[in-house]
Formats: C-alpha cells, sequence, structure tokens
C-alpha cells in the first residue's frame, strides 16, 4: 500500500463531506472554555471547536504525563531491480528472522530486495542518521551470508523511527491532563489497521455513546 496516495485519497474524501484540511500549520497550544476547546495555530489564528483530537504519533509522548511508548531506531536497505525472471528466492516469501537483534526480507514487483532491521534505542535523529552506513553494511552482510550467489547492488538505504508499547497495542482515547480531547496513537507496525478502530472508538466518545472495545485501549491500562 501507498500510505501516501491512501492519506491524500482519504483527506479528499474528506472534504467531499465539509471538512477543512489546513496543511503546515502547527498548533501552538489549546484551553477549554467551558463546553469549548480554543486552539491556537503557530500563525496565531484561532480554531473553536467542541473537541479536539491528537493523531501526532510519536510526538506526543512529550506532552503526556505518563509514559505510554518507547521509541526505537530502524535501518533498511533496498537493491536495485536483479536481472533474471522467477523468484530470487524460494516463492520471494517474506523472510523475518526471530532474534535481537531482528532481520527481515523481502522482495518487490520489479524485483529488488529489501532487508531491515539492527534497531537502536532512539536517541534523536541525527545520531541515528549517522548510523545509516555501518547498519548498512551490517545487513548487506547479513544478507550475503544466506544468499551468496544473489547479486545486491545497493540502490538506497534510510532509518526510521518508530515505537514500541508495552502490550504491542495502541493508545487511543481521553487522559485526564488534556480534557475535551482524544488521542488516537498507533505506535508499532499496525497504525493503519488500528486507525480504523481509532476512528470508530473516538466517534462514539465525541456523540457520548459506549465502545465495546475502547477499554482494551485506554490510557492507564
Amino acid at each position: 500500500m501507498d500510505a501516501y496516495r491512501l492519506t491524500h485519497t482519504l483527506l479528499q474524501a474528506a472534504c467531499q463531506r465539509a471538512a477543512r484540511v489546513h496543511d503546515r500549520t502547527g498548533l501552538a497550544g489549546y484551553e477549554v472554555q467551558g463546553n469549548n476547546v480554543i486552539a491556537t495555530t503557530e500563525r496565531g489564528s484561532t480554531i473553536r471547536a467542541r473537541h479536539i483530537v491528537f493523531a501526532t504519533g510519536y510526538e506526543a509522548q512529550g506532552d503526556l504525563d505518563q509514559k505510554i511508548v518507547s521509541l526505537h531506531s530502524s535501518f533498511a536497505l533496498v537493491s536495485e531491480p536483479v536481472a533474471g525472471r522467477g523468484p530470487i528466492w524460494h516463492e520471494d516469501c517474506l523472510i523475518w528472522e526471530h532474534a535481537d537483534p531482528y532481520l527481515y526480507l523481502r522482495t518487490t514487483e520489479d524485483r529488488r530486495i529489501i532487508i531491515g532491521g539492527e534497531d537502536e534505542d532512539f536517541r534523536d535523529a541525527d545520531r541515528r542518521d549517522a548510523l545509516i552506513e555501518s547498519k548498512s553494511a551490517t545487513l548487506l552482510r547479513k544478507f550475503r551470508r544466506l544468499f551468496p550467489s544473489v547479486p545486491f547492488e545497493v540502490a538506497f538505504a534510510w532509518a526510521g523511527t518508530f515505537g514500541e508499547t508495552k502490550d504491542g497495542l495502541p493508545y487511543i482515547g481521553q487522559t485526564p491532563e488534556f480534557p475535551r480531547a482524544s488521542f488516537t496513537l498507533g505506535f508499532g507496525g499496525n497504525g493503519i489497521i488500528y486507525s480504523l478502530i481509532a476512528a470508530e472508538i473516538v466517534r462514539d466518545e465525541i456523540l457520548g455513546k459506549k465502545n465495546e472495545h475502547a477499554e482494551l485501549f485506554r490510557f492507564g491500562r
């Protein structure tokens, strides 16, 4: 799935139902006034609403009183297309090594190989990115140990940050330090899957309806 195209398609569909999208607009703060929330943007504008939903991902941890997520840095690289036809390895299956540090490999439709792993605890983006070269060399060495006869010419290497919760589940719902607000924090590798559940839970919160799944993902569980 192309997450970028999916997101823009969803935003376009929302706009057709009267939603308004303001990109490149940072939120500087918000306060509760009676039954309303007054949000202030970095450009000085204000937004008045009955409820606010934070779907900011990892950044949310810095604003919450309780620690809910541990951040890690992960590394990956992709090859140039591999010459030939047919599977590169058995049925081009996804390979995931259950180890620490773990290793995963998969192929793409245009016969590229993606390999990743070698996680480190996240400190900051600059220190993470400084490790790309050495981590790529390690990943490439592991690949060649598994498939010594398969050529692997690196096309691109990158690093990213992801979060893990204590039980692997997202955090969805309200927390006392943010009145008249809900959070949808789908940490880990299943954020898109949990987004629909989060939308239904938050919808019901705003409408004052009970949701049978809300307890499972609540803060303070």
